[in-house]
Protein backbone atom coordinates (compact mmCIF):
# COMPACT_ATOMS: atom_id res chain seq x y z
CA UNK A 1 0.00 0.00 0.00
CA UNK A 2 1.76 3.02 -0.95
CA UNK A 3 1.44 6.44 1.25
CA UNK A 4 3.10 9.76 1.21
CA UNK A 5 4.26 11.29 4.35
CA UNK A 6 5.11 14.78 5.21
CA UNK A 7 7.55 15.93 7.91
CA UNK A 8 6.65 19.46 9.37
CA UNK A 9 9.89 20.16 10.58
CA UNK A 10 11.74 19.95 7.84
CA UNK A 11 8.87 20.07 5.16
CA UNK A 12 10.40 16.86 3.24
CA UNK A 13 8.21 14.10 1.79
CA UNK A 14 8.60 10.64 1.97
CA UNK A 15 6.96 7.47 -0.15
CA UNK A 16 7.20 4.02 1.50
CA UNK A 17 5.26 0.83 1.06
CA UNK A 18 3.55 0.17 4.70
CA UNK A 19 3.65 -3.57 5.95
CA UNK A 20 0.33 -5.37 5.86
CA UNK A 21 0.65 -5.93 9.75
CA UNK A 22 1.74 -2.01 10.41
CA UNK A 23 5.47 -2.96 10.68
CA UNK A 24 8.25 0.28 9.75
CA UNK A 25 8.63 1.02 6.68
CA UNK A 26 11.19 -0.94 4.94
CA UNK A 27 13.09 2.48 3.38
CA UNK A 28 12.70 6.32 3.50
CA UNK A 29 13.67 8.55 0.81
CA UNK A 30 13.29 12.46 1.23
CA UNK A 31 12.79 14.08 -1.60
CA UNK A 32 13.24 18.67 -0.99
CA UNK A 33 9.77 19.60 -1.43
CA UNK A 34 10.09 23.43 -1.09
CA UNK A 35 12.79 26.02 -2.15
CA UNK A 36 14.10 29.52 -1.18
CA UNK A 37 13.25 32.13 -3.19
CA UNK A 38 15.98 35.08 -3.92
CA UNK A 39 15.80 38.26 -5.03
CA UNK A 40 19.17 40.24 -5.55
CA UNK A 41 17.27 43.60 -5.85
CA UNK A 42 14.69 43.09 -2.86
CA UNK A 43 15.92 45.27 0.31
CA UNK A 44 15.10 44.46 3.97
CA UNK A 45 12.51 41.88 5.74
CA UNK A 46 9.41 43.77 3.18
CA UNK A 47 11.59 42.86 0.33
CA UNK A 48 10.93 45.82 -1.39
CA UNK A 49 12.35 47.60 -3.97
CA UNK A 50 13.32 51.46 -3.26
CA UNK A 51 12.51 52.62 -6.45
CA UNK A 52 8.79 51.21 -6.73
CA UNK A 53 7.87 52.76 -3.06
CA UNK A 54 6.36 56.24 -3.91
CA UNK A 55 6.33 59.28 -1.10
CA UNK A 56 2.42 59.14 0.47
CA UNK A 57 1.91 55.26 1.92
CA UNK A 58 -0.91 54.43 3.28
CA UNK A 59 -0.42 50.86 5.22
CA UNK A 60 -2.97 48.68 6.80
CA UNK A 61 -2.85 45.65 9.01
CA UNK A 62 -4.63 42.82 6.90
CA UNK A 63 -2.88 42.08 3.33
CA UNK A 64 -6.74 41.24 1.81
CA UNK A 65 -7.55 44.79 2.71
CA UNK A 66 -4.21 46.14 0.99
CA UNK A 67 -5.22 44.17 -1.92
CA UNK A 68 -9.30 45.75 -1.48
CA UNK A 69 -7.23 49.15 -1.41
CA UNK A 70 -5.17 48.08 -4.58
CA UNK A 71 -8.58 47.63 -5.97
CA UNK A 72 -9.91 51.40 -5.96
CA UNK A 73 -6.74 52.68 -7.17
CA UNK A 74 -6.39 53.46 -11.24
CA UNK A 75 -4.01 51.28 -11.52
CA UNK A 76 -1.63 49.18 -9.57
CA UNK A 77 1.39 46.43 -9.36
CA UNK A 78 2.62 44.24 -6.98
CA UNK A 79 6.04 45.61 -5.21
CA UNK A 80 6.57 42.57 -3.27
CA UNK A 81 4.49 40.16 -1.10
CA UNK A 82 6.43 38.27 1.87
CA UNK A 83 5.97 37.35 5.40
CA UNK A 84 2.62 39.62 6.52
CA UNK A 85 4.07 42.43 3.94
CA UNK A 86 2.19 43.01 0.76
CA UNK A 87 2.86 45.90 -1.23
CA UNK A 88 1.45 47.29 -4.42
CA UNK A 89 2.02 51.02 -5.63
CA UNK A 90 -0.12 52.39 -8.41
CA UNK A 91 -2.20 56.05 -8.96
CA UNK A 92 -4.96 57.16 -6.95
CA UNK A 93 -6.69 60.33 -8.67
CA UNK A 94 -3.70 60.82 -11.17
CA UNK A 95 -1.40 60.71 -7.94
CA UNK A 96 1.10 57.81 -7.69
CA UNK A 97 0.74 56.03 -3.61
CA UNK A 98 2.06 52.59 -2.20
CA UNK A 99 0.18 50.39 -0.57
CA UNK A 100 1.68 48.13 2.22
CA UNK A 101 -0.18 45.62 4.85
CA UNK A 102 1.64 45.28 8.42
CA UNK A 103 0.00 41.98 10.08
CA UNK A 104 -1.11 42.57 13.60
CA UNK A 105 1.23 44.54 16.59
CA UNK A 106 3.84 46.86 16.69
CA UNK A 107 6.86 45.08 16.53
CA UNK A 108 6.16 43.53 13.18
CA UNK A 109 4.97 47.32 12.16
CA UNK A 110 7.94 49.26 13.67
CA UNK A 111 9.83 46.87 10.49
CA UNK A 112 7.65 48.14 8.11
CA UNK A 113 7.63 52.12 9.16
CA UNK A 114 11.37 51.70 9.65
CA UNK A 115 11.90 50.35 5.84
CA UNK A 116 9.39 52.32 4.48
CA UNK A 117 10.80 55.76 5.58
CA UNK A 118 14.08 54.41 4.46
CA UNK A 119 13.11 53.63 1.46
CA UNK A 120 11.49 57.52 0.46
CA UNK A 121 8.03 57.87 2.32
CA UNK A 122 6.96 60.89 3.47
CA UNK A 123 3.51 60.72 4.64
CA UNK A 124 2.18 57.47 5.84
CA UNK A 125 -1.14 57.30 7.09
CA UNK A 126 -2.27 53.60 8.89
CA UNK A 127 -5.76 52.53 8.23
CA UNK A 128 -6.35 49.94 10.60
CA UNK A 129 -9.58 48.49 13.20
CA UNK A 130 -10.06 49.10 16.72
CA UNK A 131 -12.26 48.31 19.29
CA UNK A 132 -14.49 51.44 21.00
CA UNK A 133 -14.52 52.92 24.46
CA UNK A 134 -17.42 55.02 24.28
CA UNK A 135 -20.67 53.84 23.35
CA UNK A 136 -21.54 56.53 20.91
CA UNK A 137 -18.48 54.83 18.37
CA UNK A 138 -20.57 51.49 17.40
CA UNK A 139 -19.19 49.42 14.81
CA UNK A 140 -18.60 50.98 11.46
CA UNK A 141 -18.20 54.26 12.97
CA UNK A 142 -14.84 55.93 12.76
CA UNK A 143 -12.02 57.46 14.78
CA UNK A 144 -9.42 59.81 13.17
CA UNK A 145 -6.51 59.74 15.88
CA UNK A 146 -4.70 62.97 16.75
CA UNK A 147 -2.58 60.94 19.45
CA UNK A 148 -1.76 57.58 21.50
CA UNK A 149 -0.91 56.48 24.51
CA UNK A 150 2.11 54.50 24.48
CA UNK A 151 1.85 51.20 25.72
CA UNK A 152 2.69 49.27 22.86
CA UNK A 153 5.59 47.29 24.41
CA UNK A 154 7.90 48.65 21.66
CA UNK A 155 8.51 52.45 21.25
CA UNK A 156 10.09 52.61 25.03
CA UNK A 157 12.91 50.48 23.33
CA UNK A 158 13.31 53.35 21.38
CA UNK A 159 12.71 56.53 23.61
CA UNK A 160 11.54 57.32 27.40
CA UNK A 161 7.76 56.25 28.05
CA UNK A 162 6.99 60.56 28.33
CA UNK A 163 8.06 60.98 24.78
CA UNK A 164 4.51 61.85 23.13
CA UNK A 165 2.95 60.02 20.26
CA UNK A 166 1.32 62.29 18.38
CA UNK A 167 0.05 62.58 14.81
CA UNK A 168 0.75 65.52 12.22
CA UNK A 169 -1.60 68.36 12.55
CA UNK A 170 -2.41 68.73 8.60
CA UNK A 171 -2.84 64.49 8.43
CA UNK A 172 -5.37 64.46 10.78
CA UNK A 173 -7.31 67.91 9.35
CA UNK A 174 -7.08 66.19 5.89
CA UNK A 175 -8.61 62.91 7.01
CA UNK A 176 -11.19 64.91 8.78
CA UNK A 177 -12.08 66.84 6.00
CA UNK A 178 -12.47 63.60 4.14
CA UNK A 179 -14.81 62.32 6.99
CA UNK A 180 -16.99 64.94 6.29
CA UNK A 181 -16.84 65.13 2.25
CA UNK A 182 -17.69 61.80 1.98
CA UNK A 183 -20.02 61.16 -0.78
CA UNK A 184 -21.93 63.88 0.45
CA UNK A 185 -22.64 61.23 3.18
CA UNK A 186 -22.57 62.25 6.77
CA UNK A 187 -20.00 59.75 8.05
CA UNK A 188 -19.99 58.93 12.03
CA UNK A 189 -16.60 59.59 13.35
CA UNK A 190 -15.03 61.50 16.35
CA UNK A 191 -11.20 63.08 16.22
CA UNK A 192 -9.39 62.27 19.35
CA UNK A 193 -6.82 59.82 21.58
CA UNK A 194 -6.01 55.88 20.96
CA UNK A 195 -4.72 53.62 23.30
CA UNK A 196 -2.28 51.28 21.40
CA UNK A 197 -1.53 47.91 23.34
CA UNK A 198 0.54 45.23 22.85
CA UNK A 199 -1.38 42.73 23.39
CA UNK A 200 -4.92 42.01 22.43
CA UNK A 201 -6.31 39.07 24.75
CA UNK A 202 -6.01 40.08 28.47
CA UNK A 203 -3.61 38.05 30.68
CA UNK A 204 -3.35 37.89 34.67
CA UNK A 205 -2.60 41.69 34.60
CA UNK A 206 -6.36 42.68 33.24
CA UNK A 207 -6.62 46.20 31.29
CA UNK A 208 -6.79 49.44 32.14
CA UNK A 209 -10.66 49.75 29.82
CA UNK A 210 -12.76 51.84 32.13
CA UNK A 211 -9.38 53.76 33.12
CA UNK A 212 -9.11 54.98 29.07
CA UNK A 213 -12.40 55.39 29.06
CA UNK A 214 -12.90 57.70 31.91
CA UNK A 215 -9.80 59.86 30.60
CA UNK A 216 -12.00 60.25 26.85
CA UNK A 217 -9.95 58.09 25.15
CA UNK A 218 -11.63 56.92 21.74
CA UNK A 219 -10.25 53.29 21.13
CA UNK A 220 -8.19 50.69 21.64
CA UNK A 221 -5.67 49.23 18.77
CA UNK A 222 -2.22 47.99 18.32
CA UNK A 223 0.33 49.83 15.94
CA UNK A 224 -0.66 54.03 15.67
CA UNK A 225 1.96 54.77 18.46
CA UNK A 226 4.62 53.09 17.14
CA UNK A 227 3.73 54.72 13.87
CA UNK A 228 3.64 58.16 15.46
CA UNK A 229 7.09 57.73 17.64
CA UNK A 230 9.20 56.54 14.80
CA UNK A 231 7.44 58.95 11.65
CA UNK A 232 8.30 62.36 14.76
CA UNK A 233 12.21 60.93 14.78
CA UNK A 234 12.06 60.23 11.01
CA UNK A 235 10.69 63.89 10.63
CA UNK A 236 7.87 62.68 8.28
CA UNK A 237 3.86 63.79 8.17
CA UNK A 238 1.64 60.65 9.69
CA UNK A 239 -1.40 59.65 10.64
CA UNK A 240 -3.95 57.22 11.64
CA UNK A 241 -7.61 56.61 11.00
CA UNK A 242 -9.90 53.44 12.50
CA UNK A 243 -12.83 51.53 11.83
CA UNK A 244 -14.43 50.21 15.02
CA UNK A 245 -14.98 46.72 14.65
CA UNK A 246 -16.35 46.20 18.82
CA UNK A 247 -17.38 48.13 21.62
CA UNK A 248 -14.97 47.00 24.37
CA UNK A 249 -17.41 46.57 27.20
CA UNK A 250 -20.07 44.78 25.32
CA UNK A 251 -16.95 42.55 23.86
CA UNK A 252 -15.32 41.36 27.46
CA UNK A 253 -19.27 41.63 28.91
CA UNK A 254 -19.25 37.78 30.76
CA UNK A 255 -22.99 37.72 29.74
CA UNK A 256 -22.04 38.26 26.53
CA UNK A 257 -22.47 35.00 24.87
CA UNK A 258 -22.24 36.02 20.87
CA UNK A 259 -18.17 36.41 21.17
CA UNK A 260 -15.69 38.66 19.38
CA UNK A 261 -17.39 39.23 15.70
CA UNK A 262 -15.28 41.84 13.44
CA UNK A 263 -16.41 40.09 10.51
CA UNK A 264 -19.98 41.37 9.96
CA UNK A 265 -21.39 43.74 7.24
CA UNK A 266 -21.73 46.45 9.25
CA UNK A 267 -18.07 46.42 10.08
CA UNK A 268 -17.25 45.90 6.03
CA UNK A 269 -19.34 48.72 4.95
CA UNK A 270 -16.97 50.58 7.74
CA UNK A 271 -14.21 49.69 6.64
CA UNK A 272 -14.46 50.11 2.97
CA UNK A 273 -15.97 53.71 3.50
CA UNK A 274 -12.78 53.79 5.80
CA UNK A 275 -10.63 52.86 2.68
CA UNK A 276 -11.67 55.51 0.31
CA UNK A 277 -11.49 58.12 2.95
CA UNK A 278 -7.93 57.58 3.92
CA UNK A 279 -6.66 57.70 0.42
CA UNK A 280 -8.40 60.80 -0.32
CA UNK A 281 -6.98 62.08 2.79
CA UNK A 282 -3.21 60.80 1.42
CA UNK A 283 -3.20 62.64 -1.62
CA UNK A 284 -4.59 65.92 0.03
CA UNK A 285 -1.91 66.30 2.28
CA UNK A 286 0.91 68.31 0.78
CA UNK A 287 4.18 66.94 0.98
Amino acid sequence: LEHTMTSPATDRTWSHLQEPDGAQPEEWKPTPSMTIETDEEAVGIMKIKVSEIHPRVLTAGDPHRVKYIASLLDEHHVVADNREYYTVSGLYKGVPVTVSSHGVGGGGASMQFHELIDAGAKVIIRAGTCGSFQPHLTEGSLVVVSGAIRRDGVTDMMVPLNYPAVASHDVVAALSKACDDFSGEKMPYDVGFCCTEGVFYDGPLGNKNEFWQKCGVKAVEMEASVLFVMSTLRNIKTGCILNVDNYIFKRLDPNNTEGYKPHRQIVADGTKKMCAIALDALIAVKL
